[in-house]
């Protein structure tokens, strides 16, 4: 047996209060298709072939009966939205949207919607909305009276409410007399978004955000900031106002290069509906820092590695002191006030920034700089994130610690991503206890354990998220230098991902959290604010304990984390004693065979189990940690 004993009179070190947070990249259909909770898939027929090999306008769309279905341009809702699409046939034809991934949308009884679109008819007419299933079946059936006629666009709004249950239906608009239509940016939201957000996200998957209590959110990427060409770099700019004035941009993940076996994502675009307004709201409603990555000047690294002239950085330097003034400046500045016109008067409080993603070298470095000298003389109060490159390892990580050396004080972080073996995770669980605390902190921006070496191959199983878990524990000792971590990718639609493993599942009705996120939850959800002196001792050298542990205290002393990670296969028998008599305690537990995953079928296979122990004589309990286990103590003093 093991006895751990625990003083908590001495806090040995501090936490970082933000040390657990969550990231947010638009790759799966995370974004469209995802947590974007609009459900018309090309709604403003928008979307174009970046190899300018196909016809992309009506892409989603089909036609139903003698419909003349033409996308012109002639009189255009904005610059931003210069295609729409015309109607002209007989009553009861018109256009049915084949929803994301052609998968449609699932429906239930009583379910209410919200429907919305342009319009631009030259005499009176009606368009019926209906929401049928492929054998037929009608859910919903409304009809919607365009009361102007005339050359200009109107909007129009209308609730639709479900009569039953199909996992996928798709909307229908048919024109309710012969004549011509004109028609742009088409809308179908749920009625009950996360926090009734109007242009909002989902519930579900927002509230697999919430539970894991993240302190902050890093957005939108990821790679998707860099883009594959400077017009397909991701600009705040075209993602905030009202919707008709956000450009749609293709997404990077759309790539044929990128696909899976039996995924495709030709569909996959970037609305921008779910732009830098929403981020800061989304961030605002989950009680986390806002944490946005910039464009430095520079494509994907990987890829074109195009870069913006030194003499010509201004643009985008201004972008980021622009965007500073969206989230923070006066509502009479000029940002600040199309931030309080889309109905946020108050300042988001945007605290952190990071200058880039993935990129390396000097060619980063010099412009890095650049930003950094701008930023911190016009805000010194907001805290830069660097890069370290792509990996924790080799001449380019080594060149950013180098730079780091020499400026110690131009980052407040580094940005450090580790796609790695399980194995890797375990060895390296006290790589942290070495780093030089005078260079800056420490960004664990994107780690994931990955099973194989093949993507489509990966699998969210039990043994990825336990070494997971042991590694996170060294981050805990090492927090206050350590100061931020997420998991990526965030999100991944089945079926249609580019990339696995990932730590949110979903499809268009259902989302289910992977092993790898149940290990988040823990230890989001049970960390203090220091940690506190821990000794060891094993009753003979074959008890000893095969794991790692953490030992937190929140801010007031009134709780202790105790977080145990047995690697081993066997069963561990541990004693837990404290110096000051608990008062009352609950186990939470996770354990599991090393390859077990969650599913669609079955979502919480590997569920967190959790009981309030029994004091004997005002100690703890002897404890029996299974093998392959995650134990978290929350210990009352």
């Amino acid at each position: 047996m093991t006895t751990i004993r625990i003083n908590t009179s001495n806090r040995t070190n501090t936490v970082s209060p933000i040390l657990y947070g969550i990231f947010f990249e638009d790759i799966n259909y995370a974004g469209d298709g995802g947590l974007y909770a609009e459900l018309i898939a090309n709604r403003s027929f928008e979307y174009f072939d970046p190899n300018d090999k196909k016809d992309f306008r009506k892409l989603c769309w089909e036609t139903i009966g003698e419909c003349d279905f033409s996308i012109l341009t002639r009189f255009p809702i904005s610059s931003a939205h210069q295609y729409y699409a015309r109607l002209t046939g007989g009553k009861g034809c018109g256009i049915r949207n084949l929803g994301f991934c052609e998968e449609g949308f699932a429906v239930h009884p009583e379910k209410t919607f919200r429907f919305s679109c342009y319009a631009r008819n030259a005499s009176p007419m009606s368009i019926r909305v209906r929401l049928v299933d492929r054998e037929g079946t009608v859910y919903c059936d409304k009809e919607l009276y365009l009361v102007r006629a005339g050359h200009g666009w109107t909007k129009y709004n209308m609730s639709l409410t479900v009569s039953g249950e199909c996992k996928h239906v798709y909307p229908e608009i048919l024109l309710g007399r012969e004549g011509i239509i004109d028609l742009d940016l088409i809308s179908i939201f749920p009625s009950d978004t996360f926090h009734n957000r109007p242009n909002g996200v989902r519930k579900d998957m927002a509230e697999m955000l919430q539970a894991l209590s993240p302190k902050f959110m890093r957005f939108p990427g990821g790679c998707i900031v860099e883009g594959r060409s400077f017009e397909n770099m991701y600009n705040w700019k075209d993602t905030v106002g009202d919707l008709t004035r956000r450009r749609t941009n293709w997404n990077r993940w759309q790539l044929e290069e990128y696909q899976l076996e039996g995924c495709s994502s030709q569909d996959y675009f970037q609305s921008y509906g779910l732009g830098y307004y929403e981020y800061f709201q989304l961030c605002e409603d989950l009680g986390a820092k806002p944490v946005p990555v910039m464009n430095a000047g520079m494509t994907c690294q990987w890829h074109e590695g195009l870069l913006a002239e030194m003499d010509s950085l201004d643009k985008w330097i201004q972008d980021v002191l622009d965007l500073i003034e969206f989230a923070n400046g006066a509502a009479d500045s000029q940002w600040g006030a199309l931030r309080a016109q889309m109905g946020h008067p108050e300042p988001f409080g945007l605290e952190y920034i990071g200058i880039g993603n993935e990129q390396w070298g000097q060619e980063y470095f010099c412009r890095y700089e650049a930003f950094q000298k701008a930023i911190s003389q016009k805000y010194p109060e907001i805290k830069l994130i660097t890069s370290a490159g792509h990996t924790v390892e080799g001449k380019n990580f080594h060149t950013a610690y180098d730079w780091m050396k020499a400026n110690r004080d131009k980052a407040y972080a580094v940005d450090e991503h580790f796609y790695k073996s399980p194995e890797w995770f375990v060895e390296n669980c006290h790589r942290y206890d070495v780093y030089d605390r005078t260079l800056p902190k420490v960004f664990a921006g994107e780690y994931a354990a990955h099973t194989c070496g093949s993507t489509k191959d990966r699998e969210n199983n039990w043994y990825a998220a336990l070494c997971e878990a042991a590694f996170l524990t060294g981050l805990e000792k090492n927090a206050d230098h350590v100061v931020m971590s997420c998991y990526a990718p965030l999100f991944g639609r089945t079926g249609h991902q580019q990339w696995q493993p990932n730590l949110i599942w979903f499809d268009n009705d259902n989302v289910y959290g992977t092993p790898n996120y149940y290990v988040q939850k823990l230890f989001s959800n049970h960390v203090g604010a220091s940690l506190v002196e821990t000794a060891m001792e094993a009753s003979d050298a074959l008890d000893d304990f095969d794991g790692e542990l953490s030992c937190t205290l929140s801010q007031d002393g009134s709780h202790l984390y105790v977080k145990l990670v047995n690697l081993s296969e066997k069963k561990e028998k541990v004693s837990v004693v404290t110096d000051r008599l608990p008062k009352g305690c609950t186990l939470h537990e996770l354990a599991a065979s090393p390859d077990a995953v969650n599913s669609h079928a079955q979502p919480t296979y590997i569920y967190p189990s959790t009981m309030t122990l029994p004091l004997g004589k005002d100690a703890l309990p002897q404890l029996t940690l299974p093998g392959y286990s995650v134990t978290v103590l929350d210990i009352v003093l």
